[in-house]
C-alpha cells in the first residue's frame, strides 16, 4: 500500500495556519484513503493543499471516489485572476472538496517547495518494506519491485519491469516487459532546480500497459490509470495525470503533467496532450495531433494545435486544393 509522506511543519507555514503539529500535503481533489498503508494516520495530520497554477486545480467531480480525504487548508496564490480564485472559493465552499479553509497568499509556489523539502525522502531503494504480491500474480525474471507496493490478484509482469516505491496495482493488470511505473515526475523551478517527486501511482484492476511505457509518479497525491484502460508500447504519462476508465493510448503518444483524460476516451498513435488539458469523456484525439486547449465530451479533434475534426479537414481539404492551384502548367 502506498506511503503517507509527513513532516513537521516549518516555521514559516506555523505562522500562517496558526497551528503546529505533523503534516501532508495533497492535491486539492483530495486522495483515496484505500490504497494507503494506514488510512487511520490521516486523521492525525495537518493536511494542506496549494494551488498557484489554473492547470492543478480540479475543476469538477467527474473522478471524485468514496473515501476521498481533503485538505484542511487550501493556500491559494492571490496573483491568479480573481474569477478564477472565486471559482476556488465556491467549489470549496459547496463541500465539492470537503471543508477546506483558504488562505491567500503571494508565494503559494515558494511555499509548496518549502513543504515539498519538508518531507523529502533523502534516499530510495528498492528495500521492498511494505510490499504485499498477491499469491496469483506471475512476476517473471528481473523484475524489480521497491517499497510501499501493492499488486493484486491475477497481475501478470513481463521481465525487466521497474516498479518504484509508493506504486499500487490493482487485480489483473498486465505490464509488458520494460515498462517503468512510478519514476520521478518531471517537475523543475524557472531556475532548473528539481521539484521534489513525493507521491505515487495507482493503476486499477484491468489495465494493461504496453512494453517500454512510462508512468511518472506524482509529485504529490498520485497518478492515476482508470479500470480497464489500455495502454500501448512506448506511451510517456506525466507525473499527476489522471486518466479515467476504458480509455485507450496508442503507441508513442505522451500525456503531459497534470492533464485530465475522461472515461472512454481514446489517444491515438503519436499524439500529445499538453499539462493540464483536459480531454472530455467519450472523445478522440486523433493520430499525430497535439491537445493545447481542452477537448470538450463527445468530440473527435485532430491536428496541430488540435481542432474540431470537421474543421481540420476542410482546413485540410482546402490547402490540398491550393497546392493543386499552384501546381497546374507547372511541367
Amino acid at each position: 500500500m502506498l506511503a503517507i509522506r509527513k513532516s513537521t511543519l516549518s516555521q514559516n507555514i506555523e505562522n500562517l495556519l496558526k497551528v503546529d503539529g505533523d503534516f501532508t500535503i495533497l492535491p486539492v481533489e483530495g486522495v483515496n484513503s484505500i490504497y494507503f498503508q494506514n488510512s487511520s494516520v490521516f486523521m492525525d495530520l495537518i493536511k494542506i493543499s496549494f494551488v498557484f497554477s489554473k492547470r492543478i486545480f480540479f475543476e469538477d467531480l467527474s473522478n471524485i471516489e468514496a473515501n476521498d480525504i481533503f485538505a484542511d487548508y487550501v493556500i491559494v496564490d492571490r496573483n491568479l485572476s480573481k474569477w478564477f480564485r472565486n471559482l476556488i472559493k465556491k467549489n470549496l465552499n459547496l463541500g465539492n472538496f470537503g471543508s477546506s479553509k483558504i488562505i491567500e497568499v503571494d508565494n503559494a509556489f515558494d511555499l509548496f517547495l518549502e513543504c515539498l523539502k519538508q518531507i523529502k525522502l533523502e534516499r530510495r531503494d528498492f528495500g521492498g518494506e511494505n510490499r504485499f504480491i498477491d499469491k496469483s500474480c506471475i512476476i517473471h525474471d528481473n523484475v524489480h519491485i521497491g517499497s510501499n507496493v501493492y499488486i493484486g490478484s491475477g497481475t501478470v509482469i513481463y521481465p525487466n519491469v521497474v516498479i518504484y516505491d509508493n506504486v499500487y496495482i490493482g487485480s489483473n493488470v498486465v505490464i509488458h516487459s520494460n515498462s517503468v511505473i512510478g519514476a520521478d515526475g518531471f517537475g523543475y523551478t524557472d531556475n532548473i532546480q528539481k521539484i521534489p517527486q513525493e507521491g505515487g501511482v495507482v493503476i486499477r484492476d484491468n489495465v494493461e500497459i504496453g512494453a517500454c511505457s512510462c508512468i511518472d509518479r506524482a509529485t504529490i497525491g498520485y497518478t492515476y490509470i482508470g479500470q480497464n484502460t489500455k495502454i500501448d508500447n512506448l506511451v510517456q504519462i506525466g507525473h499527476n495525470v489522471k486518466i479515467g476508465k476504458n480509455c485507450r493510448i496508442a503507441g508513442k503518444s505522451g500525456v503531459a503533467g497534470s492533464a485530465r483524460i475522461y472515461d472512454n476516451s481514446i489517444i491515438a498513435a503519436m499524439a500529445g496532450v499538453r499539462d493540464g488539458i483536459k480531454v472530455g469523456p467519450n472523445s478522440i484525439l486523433a493520430g499525430a495531433s497535439m491537445a493545447t486547449k481542452s477537448i470538450p465530451p463527445n468530440q473527435i479533434y485532430a491536428g496541430n494545435p488540435a481542432r474540431p475534426f470537421n474543421q481540420y479537414f476542410k482546413e485540410l481539404s482546402k490547402s490540398s486544393k491550393l497546392q493543386l492551384n499552384s501546381l497546374e502548367g507547372v511541367e
